[in-house]
């Protein structure tokens, strides 16, 4: 507890939570200006849209996200020199295990205001009836898995290398990659597939009326094992990067 509270300390002037909510800032504004001035059919399964379009918007930027978070969590320590003098103190293993946590911890409080945001604006814009609870809630619970996975590739890539530009151009491709995944499949095993594996809500454009049609997914079993894949990712790079880590010269 208290190596993690360091984290929380080390990070204090590093304006991580700043950075973080100036690309979740980008979102809402999307979001202010994609959904404004909703048709009747839009009103009709807005909150099934809401959860499609913020599937798609996370799998662009999210990689990008990650990448820039793992970054300012670990640079600090690069640019100080700090990993001996650390590890004279406390185990290597003890401080990647907190910046993983530190991490974790941002991520689980930047979606939440990403879907009070959103919900918000639902009601605002007077969607039919009420965002299904159940849903939403198993929505956030994977897409914070999703995205805890992208972080602990991008915090293992962060931690070894002390040029960080190596993790930033890694967490770029991964959005170009999720983009690409976006036009040829609706699910992958590629880590930075997670948001497009866990979407729960799938659409059908009808070029005729014009009109999107929302629906809840019927997971297939290769779908189920997309997202199960999730969770082995989470701990594989956890494992990987944490024996990487210790295992370094520091």
């Amino acid at each position: 507890m208290k190596t993690l509270l360091l984290e929380f300390y080390k990070i204090k002037r590093r304006n991580v939570w700043l950075t973080m909510f100036a690309m979740l800032s980008v979102q809402l504004l999307w979001g202010l200006w994609a959904f404004r001035d909703p048709k009747d059919w839009e009103l009709q399964c807005g909150w099934m849209s809401l959860l499609y379009h913020l599937s798609l918007l996370d799998g662009i930027m999210v990689p990008t996200m990650m990448a820039v978070l793992a970054s300012r969590l670990a640079d600090i320590e690069h640019k100080g020199n700090t990993y001996k003098q650390l590890e004279t103190l406390r185990s290597a293993g003890s401080l990647y295990h907190a910046k993983a946590i530190c991490g974790c911890i941002i991520i689980m409080l930047l979606f939440a205001v990403q879907f009070v945001f959103f919900i918000l604006l639902g009601y605002a814009l007077g969607y039919e009836g009420n965002p299904d609870l159940k849903y939403y809630l198993l929505s956030y619970v994977l897409k914070i898995a999703s995205n805890l996975s992208l972080f602990l590739l991008q915090l293992a890539l962060s931690m070894f290398f002390a040029n960080q530009m190596v993790p930033l151009v890694a967490g770029l491709g991964g959005s170009m990659a999720a983009l690409l995944l976006m036009f040829v499949t609706t699910y992958s095993f590629l880590p930075w597939g997670g948001n497009l594996s866990a979407a729960l809500v799938m659409s059908e454009w009808d070029e005729t009326t014009r009109i999107s049609t929302y629906f809840y997914r019927a997971f297939s079993s290769v779908e189920t094992a997309a997202v199960v894949c999730i969770f082995v990712w989470i701990v594989v790079f956890y494992a990987a990067g944490r024996i990487l880590f210790t295992r370094r010269e520091a």
